[in-house]
């Protein structure tokens, strides 16, 4: 009996409100549909194209994926859901994989279903666990250098590191006026990811710091106050399917990094709700969420490692108050994918206690912020 499944949904398209079906999957097993299991991985799988007017998204459905082989069960919930619909979409695609399995087969694994935040929440997952698995990259051959001059950027970028007053700050500044481009942001994320996974550790947070200087002092050179989306930066970021693509449409357009973009979204998702088109208001909440986590990361990493070293340690309410308010990054939808991924570790490497520890306190800070979004309300 296969354990992947998948099935005929019926769809609305979000842009000229048509119905139609499409095959969505709802179960994959990483052994029976490896392609499919790759594809998970780039942020392919349930995208879907209207026959109606062309536009291409994401399902909105739930998954569930299963590896036997690294006794893994992850969930992503669909977009939007609701704290008890998604308790019941996992517990009903979880009846179908246990199901589906033959009674000698199963494990005692089974039972531990880790959830995502959404599928790219899942996708990341399953990328960083891969990247543990294969262990630390070897470093390429350099090429033969061309000159004896680094590459603009990077030369910019220790120009920017080596200033130690404003005064060197600004020099830099008006040597490599690149560094003010929105895309260097992104870009130096990239350089930054792609050092760690070659295990160049110091290179990485050397990009980090850079990327966040950049990114504070964007942050006070920002013009006035947003007062609307501007349409093409609407429809880029919710063209974007995968984080890949969330960053093409923030290079394009950079006030998608504006704080403000949060609440003005969020009057987006009312308007489109007041309009019956529900659809489109999880398309954008769910665009509103990527967004929320890609400007998270641009924090200082040291500083959520900190934040969650000091709540793991906790030891009552008054304690665990005094963290949060000490560390409000904690309240973000970052910090409860880090613990996330921190509680999949630390399984991964045999400390089933402090996973288990970690998955309460993610717990514990969602409904801290649920109860703060009922009080707003």
């Amino acid at each position: 009996m296969p354990i992947s499944y998948r099935e005929q949904a019926p769809l609305t398209c979000p842009h000229c409100g048509n119905d139609f079906s499409a095959e969505i999957w709802l179960i994959i097993d990483a052994d029976e549909e490896p392609e499919t299991a790759a594809a998970l991985r780039r942020e392919e799988v349930n995208i879907v194209t209207c026959p109606h007017c062309g536009a291409r998204g994401p399902a909105g459905a739930p998954l569930l994926y299963h590896d036997a082989q690294a006794r893994r069960v992850l969930f992503a919930p669909a977009p939007g859901a609701a704290d008890h619909e998604i308790r019941e979409q996992a517990r009903e695609l979880h009846a179908l994989l246990v199901g589906s399995i033959d009674i000698e087969q199963r494990r005692p694994y089974l039972a531990d279903v880790d959830i995502a935040q959404d599928m790219s929440g899942l996708a990341h997952l399953l990328r960083r666990l891969d990247a543990r698995r294969r262990g630390p990259a070897s470093p390429p051959s350099p090429p033969a250098p061309l000159s004896d001059e680094p590459p603009p950027l990077l030369a910019a970028v220790e120009a920017l590191l080596a200033a130690d007053t404003a005064a060197d700050l600004e020099q830099a500044l008006a040597k490599h006026p690149e560094l003010l481009e929105p895309a260097t942001i992104v870009t130096l994320t990239q350089l930054a990811e792609v050092a760690t996974a070659q295990g160049e550790a110091e290179i990485a947070q050397g990009l980090r710091n850079a990327r966040d200087l950049l990114a504070g002092m964007s942050r006070h050179t920002a013009s006035e106050r947003l007062t609307a989306i501007p349409p093409e930066a609407l429809q880029a970021l919710l063209n974007a399917h995968s984080d890949a693509e969330l960053e093409q449409a923030i290079a394009r357009y950079p006030l998608l990094l504006r704080p403000e973009i949060d609440e003005l979204l969020a009057v987006e998702i009312e308007t489109a709700l007041a309009s019956d088109t529900e659809r489109l208001a999880q398309l954008i909440e769910a665009r509103r969420s990527m967004l929320a986590t890609f400007r998270a990361t641009l924090a200082p990493a040291a500083d959520l490692e900190t934040a969650i070293e000091a709540l793991l340690v906790a030891d009552d309410e008054d304690a665990i108050a005094h963290v949060l308010d000490q560390y409000p990054l904690l309240l973000s939808e970052t910090a409860e994918q880090a613990l996330w991924e921190f509680a999949a570790e630390a399984r991964a490497g045999g400390d089933e206690a402090l996973a288990r520890h970690a998955i309460a306190c993610r717990e514990l800070l969602r409904r801290v912020r649920a109860g703060l979004e009922e009080d707003r309300s």
